[in-house]
Formats: structure tokens, sequence, C-alpha cells
């Protein structure tokens, strides 16, 4: 794996906890390049970040019910 990739998934991983818990969903798209890449790369997506990418995926979902009318 290289060094940038890794780098690149702590600095996205700071951001995501570094944000306000209704705005972190925004990062799960680039959270989720940066897992594929890992995969490509033969590595194993360490399970914290599996768990932290399905918690944002949801919350993705869930956002976009929040504005619909009743």
């Amino acid at each position: 794996m290289s060094n940038t990739l890794l780098q690149d998934i702590k600095s996205v991983h700071r951001q995501i906890m570094d944000l306000d818990a209704a705005e972190r969903y925004r990062m799960q798209p680039r959270l989720a390049g940066l897992l594929g890449q890992l995969r490509e790369a033969g590595q194993p997506v360490p399970s914290e970040l599996r768990r932290l990418n399905d918690e944002l995926l949801a919350e993705a979902i869930e956002a976009q019910f929040d504005n619909m009318p009743v």
C-alpha cells in the first residue's frame, strides 16, 4: 500500500471525526473511494473503517428523507 493512500485515509478519518454529526455523512463518498483503493491494492480494510463507512452511508440515506414533505 502506498504511503500516500494511508495518509489520505488517516486525513479523511480525522476530518470525519472533526465534523459536526449532522455533516459528516457528506464525507462518505470520499471514504468509500479510498477504501476501494485499499481493496484494489490487495490490502485488508480495517473493520473500524468499514463500520464508519457503513454508519456514514446510513446517515446519508437518512439525510435524504429529512427534507421530504409529509
